[in-house]
């Protein structure tokens, strides 16, 4: 009789434990995200780039611009589809205006960027804004 209450009392404590690990692994499933959320708010990313960046110059010409939108692009499009948003990358400010032509700068870009690049300015203000935009992943330029 000691013998079978011993065995009962094992197969209990089996049982307790069983319905235990279950329980918390069931907690850990339904609660996951916030598990991961909370750890990744611990433990922030740094970004690798620090935009927006501001440059003031007395002018720039259309191959400047073009270098500043191909950073703007390549270092955006790098990033993984989570980090990618909407991000003004860089302003640019001309003391004396800007002396180029919509034209002026299509030409100076890459053959990849011409058809990403929207160019909503006519260069009469003496500032530029370069900016991501992640929905179509392209460029705009603008006041």
């Amino acid at each position: 009789m000691i013998k079978a209450q011993m065995s009962m009392e094992y197969i209990i404590k089996i049982l307790i434990l069983l319905v235990l690990v279950v329980t918390i692994i069931a907690l850990i499933i339904k609660f996951s995200d916030d598990i991961k959320r909370m750890v990744k708010d611990l433990f922030p990313e740094k970004n690798d780039y620090d935009f927006p960046q501001r440059f003031e110059k007395s002018s720039f010409s259309a191959g400047e611009i073009s270098a500043y939108v191909e950073s703007c692009y390549s270092t955006m499009s790098s990033l993984p589809e989570d980090e990618q948003s909407d991000e003004v990358c860089y302003i640019l400010q001309a003391e004396n205006g800007f002396t180029i032509t919509q034209d002026d700068l299509i030409n100076k870009l890459s053959a990849e960027l011409k058809g990403k690049t929207q160019i909503i300015t006519d260069f009469s203000k003496g500032i530029i804004k370069i900016q991501y935009q992640d929905v179509e992943n392209n460029i705009s330029v603008r006041d």
